[in-house]
């Protein structure tokens, strides 16, 4: 596990931590950390992105418990700072299974999450495939697979959320937001959902798209619901 800090000159007292996707087998650190850290960065908010365990040569999949006992320990290291007073959460893909998961944690207390395309179920017909392959194995019992469906876990003390997603998704359906939010409204918490027409899996910020830009929702949603 690797955390890297990216403090805003001027903060709010508002930390994000940034959970990049990649399948569980690699880290979309650009796309998804650097640039989502130098946006949040420009608004006031410190910015973490954590660099967790992926299924390599090194380390062969399943890996699960690690990418959520190192999200745990990161959490807890940026509380340990003392730098802010409220800790939200930021997942995309795969990482927006692992913020999911950490965000529906009642343990860790965050005060709100942000997933962007997750994958949330880990039910075969639903989810990414390679996302449940590398965290717990083609053969996952059915058990197992529903304690990781982040749906699932979903209660009424789940903090705020921020969920995009697009409706032609190839990699991650749709249905994985549409889940989540569904939950969200059972248990009457916040909560906004954005579902553009159509975008590829993997658009990130997507600031130079006039069709699919969709961070000035977020950035709206941050200043007067966090």
């Amino acid at each position: 596990m690797k955390l890297h800090f990216f403090p805003a000159s001027n903060s709010n007292q508002t930390g994000v931590l940034l959970v990049p996707g990649g399948g569980y087998s690699f880290i979309s650190m650009e796309n998804e950390g650097t640039e989502p850290a130098v946006w949040l960065n420009e608004r006031g908010y410190d910015a973490w992105i954590l660099e967790y365990t992926t299924a390599t040569d090194e380390t062969p999949a399943p890996i699960y418990p690690k990418p959520m006992e190192e999200a745990r320990e990161a959490i807890r290291q940026i509380r340990e700072q003392q730098r802010v007073t409220k800790l939200g959460i930021w997942g995309w893909s795969a990482g927006g299974h692992l913020s999911a998961i950490s965000l529906t944690d009642l343990e860790l207390a965050l005060d709100f999450g942000i997933l962007i395309y997750p994958v949330i179920s880990m039910e075969p017909g639903t989810t990414h495939p390679g996302s449940l392959a590398n965290l717990l194995g083609e053969g996952a019992d059915t058990d197992m697979r529903h304690r990781m469906s982040a749906e699932t876990r979903v209660s009424d003390r789940t903090p705020p959320v921020f969920i995009f997603h697009t409706a032609d998704d190839q990699l991650v359906p749709v249905q994985n937001s549409l889940l989540f939010a569904a939950q969200m409204a059972r248990h009457s918490r916040p909560f906004q959902i954005l579902v553009l027409p159509s975008g590829p899996h993997g658009i990130g910020l997507a600031l130079g798209d006039a069709k699919r830009s969709w961070t000035a929702e977020l950035e709206r949603w941050l200043r007067e619901s966090i």
